[in-house]
């Protein structure tokens, strides 16, 4: 029988970091014939069935050709997904492209992303949340004085000094008032949990963000600072022309609308020009 006492210490890591080692870790990185690897294989996706995409070295020497196709598609035995792929050079190209693009558009305009994301700023944060917990305070100490007023008119009605008729009537009351106040103080709990997990999540993302402006190269360790997954779609040729949309998913953010980040960039390349 084991027992678990937490925070008895000062961790060696924080708890983030090793809650993304750990998911790090279930993405085994298997070398290939050519005994190399990829910072993308674990974190590459398909669009299409989400299955995983296998990263493929072509030979020894040449990596431009090295590529990563849809591992459902490469199982002969089933046909989930059709078979696309994507070279490994112009993954990392464009995953590199769209770091730079957040990094700068977070950096520029802090406040303006936080609130696209639905967060607020520290100070109104603080204030809503002191709101919250204050009625969810006001809710479970109603609760217990209906507890205590209950056990009161019961005592009542054993001694004497209140009817039956009245004592059922108190406690249909007492009872309907304290099924009313438990979904709301559930409801509170559930509701300052996510918004204090919102409101953390979007201050780490920017806080991660503004580390990396200005990069120019892509290293496996911002690559897993920064990205949950980059989901590759099948190539569009209906224009006749080769188009492939890659979507990142970013840690603690999730996907960015493309809307938002090009209003952004717009507003960063006005201010560069004048």
């Amino acid at each position: 029988m084991w027992h678990v006492f937490e925070n008895t210490h000062e961790a060696i890591v924080d708890e983030d970091t090793f809650n993304r080692v750990q998911e790090l870790r279930k993405n085994k990185r298997r070398p290939t014939r050519t005994g190399r690897t990829n910072m993308f294989s674990g974190i590459a996706r398909c669009a299409d069935c989400g299955s995983k995409m296998y990263y493929c070295a072509m030979n020894n020497y040449e990596t431009r050709q090295d590529h990563f196709v849809c591992s459902s598609s490469r199982k002969r035995s089933t046909e989930e997904c059709d078979s696309h792929f994507i070279r490994a050079v112009v993954l990392e190209e464009g995953t590199l492209q769209n770091i730079q693009l957040v990094c700068l558009c977070v950096s520029a305009f802090e406040d303006e992303f936080r609130d696209a994301l639905g967060a607020l700023k520290s100070s109104e944060t603080k204030k809503e949340l002191d709101t919250k917990r204050k009625m969810l305070q006001k809710a479970e100490n109603r609760y217990s004085e209906l507890d205590r007023l209950f056990k009161r008119v019961y005592e009542d009605l054993v001694n004497g000094n209140l009817s039956e008729t009245r004592f059922q009537m108190l406690s249909e009351d007492y009872e309907t008032e304290q099924a009313e106040l438990k979904e709301k103080i559930e409801m509170l709990n559930k509701e300052i949990q996510e918004f204090q997990e919102k409101t953390d999540n979007v201050e780490k993302f920017i806080r991660t963000a503004k580390k990396y402006v200005g990069i120019e190269k892509l290293t496996p360790a911002i690559l897993n600072d920064m990205v949950k997954a980059v989901y590759v779609h099948k190539t569009d040729k209906s224009s006749g022309k080769r188009v492939q949309t890659v979507t990142i998913s970013y840690n603690y953010a999730g996907i960015l609308p493309n809307s938002l980040l090009n209003k952004f960039y717009s507003r960063c390349t006005q201010k560069e020009t004048a």
